[in-house]
């Protein structure tokens, strides 16, 4: 059965498995957490050091103003880095 996608939100882990990670490319040793299904941070070294990286969409409230928007934006990101430390 292929796997189908939501009209709207997350997509499951099985699309994830089916539709996405086979899609990836080659492997490198330098990825040292790469895409998964409900990861939210990837890490890659660069030289002698683990770079934590994230992105996510962020709905920007226009009430907020550019400033405040990008403040919220920024410390949502910061949240999703600092929460996967282990």
């Amino acid at each position: 059965m292929e796997a189908k996608l939501p009209d709207i939100g997350k997509i499951s882990p099985e699309i994830f498995n089916e539709l996405i990670f086979p899609r990836l490319g080659a492997k490198r040793n330098d990825i040292l957490v790469g895409p998964q299904h409900g990861v939210d941070v990837g890490i890659v070294e660069i030289g002698n050091k683990a770079v934590a990286m994230t992105s996510d969409p962020v709905v920007i409230v226009p009430e907020y103003g550019c400033e405040r928007a990008a403040w919220f934006a920024c410390h949502c990101l910061a949240s999703e880095v600092v929460a996967s430390v282990r």
